[in-house]
């Protein structure tokens, strides 16, 4: 793992009092990368690397191996140590030793063990090798069973947490890497499948911008998934983390963990443990496959104290085999290309290897069944049916069951019975419930197996005017899709249903009601306001014209009937900028407020609802059964950039910079209305700093790219370099 990502992981302290007291500092984050382990363990005569091991069983046998550069020359004792009950010290013969650095020497470097009966937990010690530091550890251990004990529970969590953050981190770095346009739409689901809290405000930011915000540890909190016996360690409890104990003396004052209330025990307890000769530090250990990769947040010490260095194992327990919870909707279809089962909330099926050889045994006619693998995908929140090795048999029809089986460590489970779809003759038409509310509903063919729907007006015949639509499943059998406008003049709508690879999509064509009158209504107010609890940040900028729409904030707008025209809830409200590329439909419940017959209020947040990329003249329309009204103008859509601070010299006539993200937004910069003298910004400026003209009594003028036209007002209090 890139050391970069690491230090994002920061650890939030408890610091121990001593006798003159409380002793403050910053605490430090677990950003050291320490040595690896390779273990294996062995159960009746099977063999599992470490990383597929959840928990331990009396007679398991484990070989643990250090794995250090061959340039390594600080010298090593490896000590294990088997831990029972708190109250009681465990025996000296559940010690073992290795002096790792002596691989030429003594061949059998590796430590053998057999856990003994009555041993719960498995401590690794990485010592400096000094004579009489196995001695010193024992006794350490016998003396205070229960710091080790204790220690070595919270160490097991923390590391399952880190496990669950790393997978995060990952998960977010390689789908920015590859398709950033993406993020906004994946990263809610890897959180949901490991159960990280993460802040949806960095979603609303420039793509470019959303994987750094993202991947800052301050944005995330990894919420508990209790993972003891007699609970489920696939699904958990998605609690929140106690995030206010940040600000605390006890959570360091805002130094930020994703994980605070297991780190923060931790660091008590270890402190606690302190010698005047040894100094215990905390490893985390991240098993993938057959290695540990241990990680620090404190650099080894030679001198006195030295420094020792503590990993946990996977407790020895009883064995809990979870069951998976596979979501209804959407069903799998087969015939899609790479079909899914949907696993949401379970981390450690995506952050550990414990869930191995998964398959889903599909029954088919005749009594037969074929075993399809099963490989977790974290970005798509769930399971992917079958590969090139196995691949989902052809000719399959009509609906099919499947049980999914697997091992959990060394545990074979059954997992739930699953419903599978094919495509079958891919025929639709439109539902007993006709149009309502601007949607149709279709049936027929299986939901699952609906890649996408496109429609085709009158305005704009052809496959070039296909414009893709909003739909959800109904049912297994039905889709509700959003027809678009028809114009004013009523014309017809063509859909083409899209299916899996190899299937002809369907079409149909959708008359509107005959006699449909469009909706006559005006616009008489809107007004636009930052989200509920969000403050004001510094450095806003303060627009210069009523009819520019800021694109993160809430917009609200009010529709007025004309004439005779009356609501009834169960129109539309379609948001879209001039040229139509980015549209939004507000529904009775979701951003549309029936006030009464004659009055309709829409709220929309325009960034969020069309997307980053949006900007320009802003406009409305209502739709009723399909048929939509005039459009009516809301004024212009403008993306304003987040300006943290301005730095200036003592000299007034040197340049000051402007720091910020997002600088491309803006046009130009000036300290005077009139923009004499100003500094221009570069199309698509990708810096987060920029010269600009010394501001006048902390007042600066900008231009944005979006409007350039209007001149708008920023201030700034505080000054850096005054």
């Amino acid at each position: 793992m890139h050391r970069t990502v690491l230090a994002l992981l920061a650890s939030s302290a408890l610091l121990i009092a001593g006798a003159a007291g409380v002793a403050r500092a910053d605490p430090a984050p677990f950003d050291l990368v320490g040595p690896n382990l390779h273990v294996m363990v062995t159960r009746q005569g099977v063999t599992l690397p470490i990383g597929a091991v959840p928990q331990m069983a009396v007679g398991d046998k484990l070989t643990i191996e250090v794995v250090l550069p061959a340039d390594e020359t600080a010298h090593y004792l490896l000590v294990s140590a088997f831990l029972r009950d708190p109250t009681n010290p465990p025996p000296l013969n559940w010690f073992s030793k290795s002096e790792i650095w002596k691989h030429g020497k003594h061949p059998a470097h590796a430590i053998e063990l057999t856990i003994p009966a009555g041993a719960q937990h498995l401590v690794l010690f990485l010592a400096p090798s000094t004579g009489g530091d196995f001695n010193t550890l024992h006794n350490a251990v016998a003396a205070r069973p229960g710091a080790f004990v204790r220690a070595s529970q919270d160490l097991e969590q923390a590391s399952l947490d880190r496990s669950r953050y790393n997978t995060y981190l990952a998960a977010i770095e390689r789908v920015s890497g590859h398709d950033p346009a993406k993020l906004a739409s994946i990263a809610p689901i890897v959180a949901d499948s490991l159960l990280i809290k993460i802040n949806k405000d960095c979603l609303q930011r420039q793509p470019e911008l959303q994987a750094a915000c993202l991947l800052d540890s301050k944005q995330a909190a990894v919420l508990s998934a209790d993972s003891s016996a007699g609970s489920n360690a696939m699904a958990g409890a998605a609690t929140d983390l106690a995030l206010s104990l940040a600000s605390t003396p006890q959570g360091g004052l805002g130094y930020y963990s994703p994980y605070i209330s297991t780190i923060r025990d931790i660091v008590g307890i270890f402190g606690a443990m302190h010698t005047a000769k040894y100094q215990y530090i905390p490893a985390l250990s991240v098993a993938r496959g057959d290695m540990v990769s241990l990680v620090l947040n404190t650099p080894p010490s030679f001198a006195d104290p030295k420094s020792v260095l503590m990993a946990v194992l996977p407790s020895i327990k009883p064995a809990h085999v979870p069951t998976i919870e596979v979501s209804g909707a959407p069903e799998a279809c087969l015939g899609a290309e790479n079909p899914l089962l949907r696993v949401p909330s379970t981390p450690l099926i995506y952050a550990t290897d414990y869930a191995h050889d998964l398959m889903v045994r599909v029954h088919l006619p005749d009594n037969a069944v074929a075993d399809l693998p099963l490989t977790a995908d974290v970005t798509r929140g769930g399971l992917v049916i079958g590969s090139a090795a196995a691949p989902i048999p052809a000719h399959l029809s009509g609906p099919v069951t499947g049980t999914i089986h697997g091992m959990w460590g060394f545990e074979p489970f059954s997992g739930p019975e699953v419903s599978l779809q094919t495509p079958g003759d891919w025929h639709w038409k439109t539902g007993d419930s006709g149009k309502a509310e601007g949607v149709v509903r279709l049936t027929g063919a299986p939901a699952a197996c609906v890649l996408g729907v496109t429609a085709t007006s009158g305005k704009d015949p052809g496959p070039d005017g296909a414009k893709p639509v909003a739909w959800k499943a109904a049912s297994p059998q039905e889709i509700a899709v959003t027809i678009p406008a028809m114009g004013e003049k009523s014309e017809p709508v063509t859909l083409s249903i899209a299916g899996p690879p190899g299937t002809a999509p369907a079409t149909m064509v959708i008359a509107p009601p005959a006699g449909t009158p469009p909706p006559v209504v005006s616009i008489v107010a809107h007004s636009s306001e930052l989200p509920v609890g969000d403050k004001t940040p510094a450095g806003a900028i303060a627009l210069g014209n009523p009819d520019l729409i800021p694109a993160d904030q809430r917009l609200n707008f009010t529709l007025k009937a004309e004439g005779n025209e009356h609501f009834s809830g169960h129109e539309v409200i379609e948001v879209a900028t001039t040229g139509g590329e980015a549209t939004a439909h507000l529904t009775l419940g979701n951003g549309m407020t029936l006030v009464d017959q004659r009055a309709i209020v829409g709220t929309v947040t325009p960034g969020q609802a069309l997307g980053s990329s949006a900007f320009g003249p802003l406009r409305a329309r209502l739709m009723r059964n399909g048929v939509a009204g005039a459009w009516l103008d809301l004024g212009t859509l403008v993306r304003l950039p987040r300006l943290k601070q301005v730095a200036c010299a003592p000299d007034h006539a040197a340049p000051c910079t402007l720091s910020g993200e997002g600088l491309f937004l803006l046009a130009s910069v000036s300290a005077t209305p009139d923009f004499d003298g100003a500094a221009s910004v570069a199309e698509g400026y990708p810096g987060f700093t920029l010269p600009v003209p010394h501001p006048v009594s902390g007042t600066l003028f900008v231009r944005l790219h979006d409007a350039p036209e209007i001149v708008n007002r920023v201030h700034f209090s505080d000054i850096a370099g005054h």
